[in-house]
């Protein structure tokens, strides 16, 4: 994230300086601002028509037996870079089956593994073998993947079992989400929202204010690559945000947010009447309470101490102690399928035994090594369509997914953050 935090900072200077200037909302002659949905077919949708291959390579069709003979003749330690603690659990299942493979596990954040894996490619010291991480907007993809610093490892016997939209940023491990939560000893019939438009409800489109803001807000930093990237999903699908304004109110969308963009073409750049936006700016112009710690959002909205209380982290801060529960069933969803991701380290010492880890953590063939259940916990589902987790009431269907697009998310999200850091600073 150290490449997109530089670009953000760049483009608050920029917003400051483009907003004692003038406010620049065209777009270059001739092409759509990113996110525009007018006349044009989202980027999605586009893509889903798209003919891809996933890549195979000589490792992707080997059996673990087959993997584990090559990786007794690499005789090296096994490194698993990882920002899920799991990785730890599936290392030591797999040290037992295969007691000729050491392992070193090493947990880092993202930022912190990223920066050392670029570091280790850079001085040519390569130390990792394997990286497991979350995504969330697309950086780790296009920065080290397309860098040549990660290979995608797709072994047969298992993608035949993951959805193939899933497929195309990487093997995904598992999925998650970042959802709102709601108090359920004050909404004990269930979820009391229905849309995104339901949490601005309170907003004055002659004003541009909120007179009467029904909802006590609690959250992680927006400006975060999780909340970034959430919201630009809805800015991508802004189409889609409108229409559900529509059907929800029996009106069009009124966009009040068309005089606060301060664009400059190619630099920084957020579309016109786009129902996402206007979401978003309607969001940030709320009075809300960022926290550092998920758990205490969640806490929060336990305690609810200032009425109808929401708060937005992420869904693996869910417990049966305290009276909170996910919001799910949003239109036109509740949130993206945010997955963890494995890739191989390029020019590591063990590429067969990287791969065999990879392999034995997804549980092979038909789930024989029953490691895949390692990563079974609230608030993860199965990318597998023949193994499912146990810990979540919910199935992936229920909370209303949706699938990333990261192409999109990766080029808008400094808009998006930079944009959040002036808007919800006007508000105050």
């Amino acid at each position: 994230m150290k490449k997109i935090t530089a670009l953000l900072l760049s483009l608050i200077m920029l917003l400051a300086l483009t907003a004692c200037g003038g406010s620049e909302k065209e777009t270059s002659s001739g092409t759509s601002a990113p996110g525009d949905n007018t006349g044009k077919e989202s980027s999605a949708e586009t893509k889903a028509d798209e003919e891809w291959q996933i890549v195979k390579d000589e490792y992707s069709d080997l059996t673990m037996d087959e993997l584990y003979e090559k990786a007794k003749a690499e005789g090296g330690v096994v490194r698993i870079y990882a920002t899920t603690a799991d990785a730890n659990t599936a290392a030591r299942k797999f040290v037992k089956d295969f007691p000729d493979i050491q392992v070193e596990y090493i947990s880092q954040d993202t930022d912190q593994v990223s920066t050392k894996i670029e570091m280790e490619a850079q001085s040519g010291n390569v130390n990792a073998d394997v990286l497991m991480v979350k995504d969330n907007t697309g950086e780790i993809y296009h920065n080290m993947v397309l860098g040549g610093m990660l290979s995608l490892y797709y072994p047969t016997v298992v993608c035949e079992h993951i959805d193939k939209q899933l497929l195309r940023y990487g093997l995904p491990l598992y999925a998650t989400f970042n959802p709102w939560y709601y108090n359920t000893e004050k909404y004990p019939d269930g979820c009391p929202i229905k849309s995104w438009w339901d949490i601005v409800e309170g907003y004055d489109v002659t004003t541009g204010k909120f007179t009467d803001q029904k909802w006590t807000i609690y959250t992680k930093d927006i400006t975060g690559p999780s909340y970034t990237a959430l919201w630009t999903q809805l800015i991508i699908d802004g189409d889609k945000v409108a229409e559900q304004y529509e059907k929800q109110y029996g009106e069009p969308l009124v966009y009040t947010y068309n005089d606060k963009l301060v664009n400059v073409p190619g630099i920084l750049e957020l579309p016109e009447n786009n129902g996402g936006v206007e979401l978003f700016y309607r969001f940030s112009q709320m009075s809300m309470t960022e926290l550092a710690d998920g758990d205490a959002v969640v806490q929060a909205v336990d305690e609810s101490l200032n009425g109808p209380t929401l708060g937005l982290t992420s869904a693996s801060k869910l417990s049966n102690k305290l009276n909170a529960a996910w919001v799910t069933g949003l239109e036109p969803y509740t949130a993206f399928q945010a997955c963890c991701y494995t890739y191989i380290v390029n020019g590591c010492d063990n590429p067969a035994a990287a791969r065999l880890f990879v392999l034995y953590c997804m549980s092979g063939a038909e789930g024989e090594t029953g490691c895949y259940m390692s990563f079974d916990k609230k608030g993860s589902w199965s990318v597998r369509d023949d193994i499912q987790y146990t810990k979540n009431d919910k199935t992936k269907e229920e909370v209303n997914l949706t699938a990333p697009d990261f192409e999109e998310i990766y080029m808008q999200c400094t808009y998006v953050q930079a944009y959040w850091t002036k808007w919800h600073a006007d508000a105050k």
